[in-house]
């Protein structure tokens, strides 16, 4: 079961990385809130050039004409010494990272919006495409706090930033600090939250291993959606109970989900899981079978099942699944199965067939016994000494009970002095003594 309801857990906080796509769509933000007259004359003049070459995107020419005209002041002066002149006003620095960013010169962009903000802190658009710059270098923590920046400086404050950071920290795995901006996000907007809003906050809590607070939202995110989606979150809550241990909500539920789309293979399977869990493994036999109609059997659920007829007293069912998986891919605990199925449908002529196909079977202690447990009730006694003395001589547990069984059956095949011996060396073994001592004074009595 656990193989089986990882792979959800793991597809549904591998959904998270979708955020990568969302935030990389993310457009340029090419204007900032500031009115043009409060800007220098110079500076004015610079950016209307510079908008023409973005427009013809000539990117490389309007970096060019930024970097010339830059020149023209010198070095930029400290931060905090004196005001900038015109020649590194901070929109100057905001244009040229935008330039840079539509080249995709990520860590350039970076270097100069970060100077923009540095200069004027209040400038949103500038805060926006740091961030953006700092996600496409695969730097979230940094590009998180941008957004959250970018949403504190605006005065509209768009929500999507601050589910932008939080999405930006959920892909740096920093599920806590995610948790608390979509907390904030949601407290603030709460008329704004959208459908992968809540995706990503659900993410975030089962990350976080808080996947009892999810609860109510992924029943919700189920009622928000349809087919593939739909079922999707239900496997997700149906392993969450599982994993909480509702085992009473998870039964209910997979019996639910059963009724719901009957035509629906997982919901079989996984009802076979939990029932197995439990115990009840008429009910998960029932429910395999079904799934087995629905979908072809892997070869693991082919030996589920076939342990499952084996074990529920229906050898007839088992058998020829044995067989063919036999004949697909050797196995020695599927020749001890296949064996015991033979031996409760009383055709110990199939199995000892089957025993002599096998080179395995002359090396491996269970078969052996197998082997001499078939020649015993085919009341071939002397052969059934002989395979109860080589499982005897190997160093096991059951070789007591081996030496054991060796004693009755040389006495049947009336070789006393091998049926004496036999018993004697069983002797020395605890859990056979009394049984071996009993049988030796029998023997004596009827000599």
């Amino acid at each position: 079961m656990n193989k089986h309801y990882q792979r959800i857990v793991t597809q549904a906080i591998g959904m998270a990385l979708i955020v990568v796509a969302i935030v990389a769509l993310l457009p340029i933000a090419t204007r900032a809130d500031q009115d043009a007259k409060e800007l220098p004359a110079k500076v004015r003049w610079v950016l209307h050039d510079v908008g023409h070459l973005i427009d013809k995107k000539d990117y490389e020419g309007a970096v060019q004409r930024l970097l010339e005209f830059q020149a023209l002041g010198g070095p930029a002066p400290e931060i905090g010494s004196i005001p900038p002149s015109a020649y590194h006003h901070p929109m100057i620095y905001f244009a040229l990272g935008n330039c840079r960013l539509y080249q995709e010169r990520y860590d350039l962009a970076e270097t100069s919006l970060a100077q923009a903000v540095r200069l004027q802190p209040d400038l949103a658009a500038a805060w926006l495409n740091l961030a953006k710059v700092c996600y496409e270098q695969e730097k979230h923590v940094e590009a998180a706090a941008h957004f959250r920046e970018a949403y504190d400086r605006s005065p509209d404050k768009p929500a999507e930033y601050l589910y932008y950071s939080a999405a930006s920290l959920l892909t740096a795995q920093h599920y806590k600090a995610a948790i608390a901006v979509f907390e904030r996000l949601f407290a603030a907007h709460p008329a704004r939250i959208e459908t992968p809003w809540k995706v990503h906050w659900v993410h975030a809590l089962l990350a976080d291993g808080q996947a009892r607070r999810a609860l109510p939202d992924i029943e919700r995110l189920i009622a928000d959606h349809s087919g593939k989606e739909r079922i999707r979150w239900q496997e997700i809550l149906l392993y969450q109970y599982v994993q909480l241990k509702m085992t009473a909500k998870a039964r209910a539920y997979a019996h639910a989900l059963t009724r719901e789309t009957p035509t629906e293979p997982r919901w079989w399977k996984m009802r076979c899981q939990i029932e197995l869990g439990e115990g009840e493994y008429e009910t998960a036999l029932a429910a395999m079978t079904i799934y087995g109609y629905l979908k072809p059997l892997s070869t693991d659920e082919k030996r589920l099942w076939a342990d499952l007829n084996l074990q529920l007293g229906i050898p007839s069912q088992a058998a020829p699944h044995y067989e063919q998986m036999l004949d697909a891919a050797p196995s020695v605990q599927m020749l001890k199965n296949l064996v015991l199925a033979y031996r409760r449908l009383g055709r110990p002529e199939l199995a000892m067939a089957r025993l002599a196909k096998a080179p395995e079977a002359a090396q491996d202690v269970e078969l052996m016994m197998l082997k001499g447990d078939l020649l015993y009730e085919q009341k071939s006694y002397a052969a059934a000494c002989e395979a109860y003395r080589a499982a005897a001589g190997q160093d096991h547990p059951r070789a007591g009970n081996a030496w054991l069984m060796a004693g009755y059956a040389a006495w049947l095949a009336n070789d006393i002095d091998a049926s004496r011996q036999a018993f004697e060396r069983a002797s020395d073994f605890k859990p056979q003594r009394q049984k071996a001592l009993l049988a030796m004074r029998q023997l004596k009595k009827a000599q």
